[in-house]
């Protein structure tokens, strides 16, 4: 079975890190669509399915409406895009979840 945790901290707080200080290989998933970018090596990044940047332009919507507008496509979206994306690791693997913080507490999925 594999391993699969949510990042929670601020920015720069070191979470990539810690894995790093206690020999994990760690496979990041980004799943915040406003994220600038990344210091360390992403695996999978939802802004290739949709990117809050492309929305508020497209669509005229405010962050926070296209970031919920962001997050209801990636639901629609989970079996054909997530779903494969979690079949290229193995059973030991383990996985951190790169998330919008506003979104810490809400059942998205």
């Amino acid at each position: 079975m594999g391993y699969a945790q949510p990042f929670i901290g601020p920015t720069g707080s070191g979470k990539y890190q810690h894995c790093d200080t206690i020999w994990r290989t760690m496979h990041v998933f980004n799943l915040d669509p406003a994220v600038e970018h990344f210091n360390n090596p992403v695996a999978m990044d939802i802004r290739e399915l949709i990117s809050l940047d492309d929305v508020m332009e497209e669509l005229g919507m405010r962050s926070n409406g296209g970031l919920i507008y962001c997050m209801e496509h990636l639901k629609e979206n989970l079996d054909d895009w997530l779903a494969e994306e979690l079949d290229n690791y193995l059973d030991d693997d383990y996985l951190g979840f790169y998330h919008p913080g506003c979104f810490l507490n809400i059942p998205v999925f």
